[in-house]
């Protein structure tokens, strides 16, 4: 039976277990319950409790219309009341250790701080660090402003706040804190680091599989808001959970052809986001930031078995390119789709293949260059090659095959399926803790990890050989360059 270890917090006194040579304090609250009147607005901070706050399960989930991810947690709780993080400590603290805050991705309508996949009890003992999962406010409740604006972004600020006046409790600095999300979570850290109101809260940052390109404009986000209470039909702060959901997806279906992009996101507010966070980039790069993506991330979204023609992939393609006002778009897809057919095309299906490679260079490659450009200094850049064995090596090297190796997370069947297991996954693993770690305890990589800059693009290859190359050796990396301009 686990033992019980109790901390003083700057709300009470809370209770936790000690698992092996870890320390676990689940469900802890941030923030007050944003219920009632507080529904749709900023957190504010708990008022302090008497007793002790026992710290032994994880929190509900917040409010979603099911809940997704790579651990396939299942049909896992949620709750309007779900402001509430997990602490991960290793048992012996000798010295204030570094803190690894962890953000979820699921596009801002998804997720789960307390999802398995991101139990941070290895990651905190192979790191020596105190590791933090927190959820935020997702969907109608996080980012559609209607009441008040980036209620999910200044949930996570206020994650950060409690870390600050309460890290030190479970042996964390508060002046050594690396904030890290993926996907969603990414390019939430982007956001972060373009908030005035989040600076000195962390010191560094790692954006997996996200950047900063997907934040809607202060009028696409009003105009959100105005068709969903146009859908709703009826006051949001009357309506139960079940018809804000079924409202949201409305609104989704919607607006996503007008705005090119899911309508529910941050967008620039001129508060919490004065400007959108590529731009904050170009002033300047404090925080060290590691960015990266996974060489086949589209492949998580797309079957193998999609039935796509020729001139079908032309004009997707010729559309995508339209999108992001490029002159000439069906020559420049034409160049694109000549290169692409003289590769190794994947055999099964070459034009769902070639859909994928285009979608995760839109989606993902090219965001994150751009951001990575715009920094110009401090950035480290990776690209994770490992293959996912599921689907008969279909997924590639897909979307958030990366996060069991940075958490160090197998036992689950579901994520040895995916994500693979043996010698070789483990060995990966530790790798790429100990980069994760080295970072996060330095500021920076270990040298062998050659920085990134405009003119030497250069980027870490995680696989089950690690070396730094240089992008734009890459054909396919040359060819998109010129294509988008960039």
């Amino acid at each position: 039976m686990a033992a019980e270890t109790r901390v003083r917090l700057s709300g009470g006194t809370v209770a936790g277990h000690v698992h092996d040579v870890t320390t676990r304090f689940l469900g802890l609250p941030f923030a007050a319950p944003a219920v009632g009147a507080a529904r749709f607005r900023q957190p504010t901070e708990r008022a302090p409790w008497s007793g002790v706050f026992e710290a032994f399960a994880t929190a509900p989930a917040p409010q979603q219309a099911k809940t997704v991810g790579v651990g396939l947690r299942g049909a896992a709780r949620v709750d309007e009341d779900c402001l509430y993080l997990n602490v991960y400590a290793p048992a012996d603290v000798a010295q204030p250790l570094p803190v690894f805050v962890w953000i979820y991705g699921g596009g801002f309508i998804h997720g789960d701080g307390s999802d398995p996949l991101f139990d941070g009890s290895n990651l905190a003992a192979a790191g020596a660090m105190v590791v933090v999962t927190i959820n935020y406010r997702l969907g109608v409740w996080g980012f559609v402003p209607l009441h008040e604006r980036n209620v999910g972004l200044r949930d996570q600020i206020a994650a950060l706040e409690w870390v600050k006046r309460n890290i030190a409790a479970f042996g964390g600095d508060a002046g050594n804190v690396t904030v890290a999300g993926e996907s969603a979570g990414a390019m939430s850290v982007c956001n972060l680091l373009a908030a005035p109101s989040a600076r000195g809260l962390f010191h560094r940052a790692i954006a997996q599989s996200g950047a900063a390109d997907n934040v809607a404009s202060r009028a696409q986000a009003d105009e959100t808001a105005a068709v969903l209470r146009e859908e709703l039909g009826t006051n949001p702060d009357e309506a139960d959970a079940t018809s804000l959901l079924r409202a949201q997806h409305t609104v989704m279906t919607r607006l996503r052809p007008v705005h090119h992009a899911s309508p529910i996101r941050p967008h620039v507010d001129g508060d919490i986001l004065p400007v959108n966070p590529l731009t904050a980039a170009r002033s300047g790069a404090t925080v060290p930031l590691i960015i990266g993506i996974n060489r086949d991330e589209y492949r998580l979204y797309i079957r193998s078995s999609l039935k796509l023609d020729d001139a079908g992939v032309t004009s997707h393609l010729v559309r995508r390119l339209k999108e992001r006002n490029l002159p000439e778009p069906a020559a420049a897809a034409e160049r694109v789709l000549a290169h692409y057919r003289g590769l190794a095309p994947d055999s099964r299906n070459p034009n769902a293949a070639m859909l994928c490679d285009i979608e995760t260079e839109l989606r993902f490659r090219d965001p994150m260059f751009r951001y990575a450009v715009a920094r110009g200094t401090n950035t480290w850049v990776y690209q994770f090659d490992w293959p996912s064995p599921a689907l008969r090596g279909w997924l590639g090297a897909t979307h958030a095959i990366e996060i069991p190796f940075v958490f160090g997370n197998f036992k689950l069947p579901a994520i040895a399926k995916f994500a693979g297991a043996g010698p070789d996954a483990a060995a990966l693993s530790q790798q790429v803790m100990s980069l994760w770690t080295h970072f996060a305890r330095q500021g920076e990589p270990p040298r062998t990890w050659t920085p990134f800059t405009a003119n030497a693009r250069m980027q870490l290859h995680l696989n089950r050989r690690i070396e730094c190359r240089a992008a734009d050796d890459d054909p396919t990396i040359r060819l998109w360059n010129e294509v988008l301009q960039r």
